[in-house]
């Protein structure tokens, strides 16, 4: 049971994350949310690494090198199009279509490492699909193209939770693997504001930096509880639980930030939906 409550902690540390991020973005910018909470994250794992990992485990190449994949793909890439969605969608819509994720590290857990499909897993999965298509059914004034960013975090997620699971079988170092994870997050976030000319747009004066260094504070302590609940549970299990932060988003955006979302019944019914159905999928 360890890992299922270490999940569901890192769940409510993401969406604790999320709900920073998306007050840091009003009245600023999500380049400057993804810069700072970034270093943030990197600069933490890095002064866990050293106080509690034996520096030989960084020489397992192999290990490492799975492990940058995973973090290239999640939160890498992914956390650019989360921030993306949550400033065109805004969290009660981005939740519940990032929550499809499971489906797809499930499928991969099942096919490439051996994990068995259930009845569960299957119910649970058409109610992720089927609490999706509730909450999206109204418009909300929400651009239907904007909802290609919450997606395309989704299939990263998917992707690159089995294969961070893969690695700690060759390595079973959780706080290596958020080391790792938030470094290239790090270099991804840098580079591709950097290309795309949007550098310019991030300053340390930004008067919501506070809120930027929060989310990142957050990230840290999720990125140790996700990885230790991956390292001694299921992809299957683990993978769905995740995703409850969905609805930690909900309560947490109703208690802090009511004024910046817009919630409907048909958003509060999918997000219920889809995390009962990632439950099911977990206790499947």
């Amino acid at each position: 049971m360890i890992p299922v409550f270490m999940a569901v902690g890192a769940a409510s540390l993401y969406a604790a994350s999320s709900i920073f991020v998306r007050r840091g973005l009003h009245g600023s910018n999500p380049h400057a949310g993804v810069v700072f909470s970034t270093i943030v994250n990197a600069v933490s794992m890095w002064l866990l690494f050293f106080l509690l990992v034996p520096l030989s485990f960084i020489l397992n190449w192999k290990a490492v090198a799975v492990f940058a994949v995973a973090g290239i793909l999640a939160p890498g890439f992914a956390r650019m199009l989360r921030y993306a969605s949550l400033e065109r969608m805004g969290i009660a819509r981005t939740g519940p279509i990032t929550a499809t994720s499971p489906i797809i590290s499930t499928a991969i857990a099942v096919f490439f490492l051996g994990e068995h499909l259930t009845l569960a897993i299957v119910l649970g999965t058409l109610l992720i699909l089927g609490g999706i298509l509730v909450a999206s059914r109204k418009d909300l004034d929400t651009n239907r193209e904007d909802m290609i960013f919450a997606f395309g975090a989704a299939v990263l997620v998917g992707i690159a939770l089995p294969i961070r699971k893969y690695g700690l079988s060759l390595l079973d170092s959780p706080i290596l693997v958020g080391t790792v994870t938030a470094t290239i997050a790090l270099f991804i976030a840098i580079t591709l504001i950097g290309f795309t000319g949007n550098l310019s747009k991030v300053s340390y004066k930004d008067r919501n930096m506070k809120f930027y260094l929060a989310a990142g504070v957050c990230t840290s302590a999720a990125f140790v509880l996700n990885y230790y609940a991956v390292s001694s549970g299921n992809v299957s299990t683990i993978g769905p639980l995740l995703q409850t932060t969905a609805i930690f988003a909900l309560i947490f955006s109703q208690l802090f930030i009511r004024h910046l979302e817009g919630l409907t019944k048909e958003v509060w019914i999918g997000t219920i939906v889809v995390v009962v159905g990632a439950i099911l999928v977990g206790t499947g």
